[in-house]
């Protein structure tokens, strides 16, 4: 691996992994439940309690991976027990963090959403131990900008350049962007807050950073790819 980053790079990006299930497979549901018939704050809520031994359970793995893998001790790790569906493990050298909610578009399914932020040593993501914990788990890198994106400035400058490698599609009103790249096996995706680059598999921590890495090269000197 030949990629060397600042640090500053990589300290503000979140790696990513959204998963759906049945809300019926969470260890909580029990036979006196109704499986939720609309999206809203309480079925949200019950999510959130009923998904609480799930979440325990992938912080319990998460712990001991952390300490097999990255060689840290009991008092390395503090762990938030799960609350309203939020179970967080600091580290060291970054958080993980785990929420269950509902899914917004079908209440009968629920939306996991297992991420690794807060980068305090950016440049452990690329060793041995990191990828042993995490393995293909992540598909997505995001970044938060500090200031809200102007979408249609920054169309306007992808359009102006014109560069053939470069296909972008977006919404009349500019809510949102996604760009594909020749050579980047996934897509970049805009809000106003938020640049995401979704791979179309999950792939081992280093890969998805070297290629979030790629694609700011790509956009050198547009204000949004700048952490």
């Amino acid at each position: 691996m030949t990629t060397d980053p600042q640090s500053s790079e990589l300290a503000n990006v979140t790696l990513v992994r959204e998963t759906r299930t049945r809300v019926r497979d969470l260890k909580g549901f029990r036979k006196s439940h109704q499986v939720p018939s609309e999206a809203n704050e309480h079925t949200n809520s019950f999510v959130g309690r009923i998904a609480a031994e799930d979440i325990s359970q992938d912080l319990e793995s998460r712990f001991s991976d952390f300490r097999k893998f990255l060689k840290l001790k009991r008092v390395d790790l503090q762990v938030s027990e799960p609350d309203a569906g939020v179970g967080m493990i600091v580290t060291p050298w970054f958080d993980y963090l785990v929420r269950v909610t509902g899914s917004r578009d079908d209440a009968a399914e629920v939306l996991w959403r297992r991420q690794v932020a807060e980068f305090r040593q950016p440049l452990e993501l690329f060793a041995a131990g990191f990828s042993s914990v995490f393995g293909n788990l992540f598909d997505t890198v995001e970044l938060e900008p500090a200031a809200p994106i102007d979408l249609a400035g920054f169309i306007d400058q992808i359009e102006e350049r014109g560069v053939e490698t470069i296909a972008i599609d977006y919404d009349r009103n500019t809510t949102w962007c996604h760009i594909n790249l020749s050579g980047v096996m996934g897509q970049v995706r805009l809000t106003s807050d938020r640049v995401s680059l979704v791979l179309a598999q999950p792939q081992p921590p280093a890969r998805l950073l070297e290629a979030f890495l790629q694609v700011r090269s790509r956009f050198a000197g547009i204000e949004c790819f700048s952490v």
